[in-house]
């Protein structure tokens, strides 16, 4: 299974997202309360590569995490998912990080390449 190059994602880092990063694909949500900007960015490497967990199907779906906030003590990810071709919003823990040791051991299995 081939994922793509992490250098051609943009990523909302170091600050909150705004409109336009959504527009962009630097991000996929903003978070408001009473239309007033609210949380923080969290202190992590983007983009980087996860696996979303869809509880509707139980599947994992691949993606590439280009955006992480905090507010209100829920952390939040948006991302680009790879094979669907569309952005996804959700809490950290729908998401699974992946190192690039594992991916590399995937695609060894499969036969592919990066």
């Amino acid at each position: 299974m081939n994922w793509p190059d992490l250098s051609s994602f943009e990523a909302t880092v170091g600050r909150l997202a705004t409109a336009e990063d959504t527009h962009a694909n630097r991000a996929s949500f903003l978070l408001e309360l009473d239309g007033v900007r609210i949380g923080s960015p969290i202190d992590m490497q983007l983009p980087c590569f996860a696996l979303y967990h869809d509880k509707d199907t139980n599947e994992y779906k691949r993606v590439v995490v280009f955006q992480a906030e905090e507010a209100n003590g829920l952390r939040y990810f948006g991302g680009w998912l790879i094979d669907e071709e569309t952005q996804i919003v959700g809490f950290e823990n729908d998401f699974e990080l992946v190192t690039q040791e594992q991916m590399l051991r995937e695609q060894a299995m499969d036969g592919s390449s990066l």
